[in-house]
């Protein structure tokens, strides 16, 4: 599996070139993956694939920090956390005058809706055009409609790793120009769901206040999953670099930090790859090994 070490301006690059790109063009795939993230794919062989399927790959999370210090003695040069991200992406929008049409899909009853009435009270003209719960709405019907909707944003938030898998089968064939996972994100948004203080936040420290608060639904994410991300971490063992260079379409990047490993717990990568094969997209994934 393969995380792009790219800076908040890269990242910002992309998704404002995809946006402008003309029609058509093929809906873009940004999965964040943190440690439970990572976790999951080594375990389950279908979100390894669908993670690896996702147009763009980025850190989110202390976890990946830990695994980038322990194998290459240097940390992300940014944290792109979900929770953080849609919101600043949507405020440029907004300085921007950008009227973006937003579709958002899961969560649990209502949520949804209440996160479409906030951003589009902070974020105007941003317009969410559609917004459908991820309990009660199947799969396909939201595949349809956000097909009739036709959106410039998708955000899914159904959790790990039912969303990148949602993306994987869906995205390829739906009239967006970008969807992005964004797992608990409207619990947040929709006030539903407190976020930890910013203090808390600074420090990295936010997935403690949320076992604090949800102890039942997260002691196995966390209480159990941290421990087993570091042990997976140290234990892990890349196979051979190859010796041919990767350039990223981002600029020159480091040369990538190991090849794609199939137990799922795979290398990170310094610099996205070669072939940016998607219209407008600015990046995508090279082929690892």
């Amino acid at each position: 599996m393969k995380v792009a070490r790219l800076e908040w301006p890269d990242l910002l690059e992309w998704f404002l070139r995809r946006l402008d790109a003309p029609a058509p063009v093929r809906c873009g795939t940004l999965v964040l993956a943190n440690a439970h993230t990572l976790n999951v794919a080594s375990a389950n062989p279908a979100a390894r694939e669908a993670i690896r399927a996702a147009t763009l790959v980025l850190n989110d999370g202390v976890g990946l920090d830990v695994y980038a210090r322990l194998r290459t003695g240097a940390p992300f040069p940014y944290n792109f956390a979900g929770t953080d991200l849609v919101p600043r992406l949507l405020g440029e929008c907004a300085r921007r005058g950008l009227p973006l049409r937003v579709f958002l899909y899961g969560a649990r009853p209502g949520r949804a809706a209440e996160a479409a009435r906030r951003i589009e009270r902070a974020y105007a003209p941003v317009k969410v055009i559609g917004a459908l719960d991820g309990h009660e709405t199947t799969g396909d019907e939201a595949r349809r409609a956000i097909d009739a909707a036709h959106p410039d944003l998708l955000l899914v938030g159904l959790g790990n790793p039912r969303q990148e898998e949602w993306l994987a089968a869906n995205a390829p064939g739906l009239r967006a120009r970008i969807a992005i996972g964004v797992g608990a994100l409207f619990d947040f948004m929709s006030g539903s769901v407190v976020r930890a203080p910013r203090a808390v936040r600074a420090m990295r420290l936010e997935w403690m206040f949320r076992l604090a608060l949800e102890p039942r639904r997260l002691f196995r994410r966390y209480v159990v999953g941290v421990p087993l991300f570091l042990w997976r971490t140290l234990t892990y063992r890349p196979e051979p670099v190859p010796s041919h260079p990767t350039q990223s379409p981002l600029g020159a990047g480091k040369p990538r930090i190991g090849p794609r490993n199939d137990s799922g717990f795979g290398a990170v990568l310094a610099r996205t790859g070669t072939d940016a094969k998607d219209s407008g997209s600015g990046v995508r994934m090279g082929s690892a090994g």
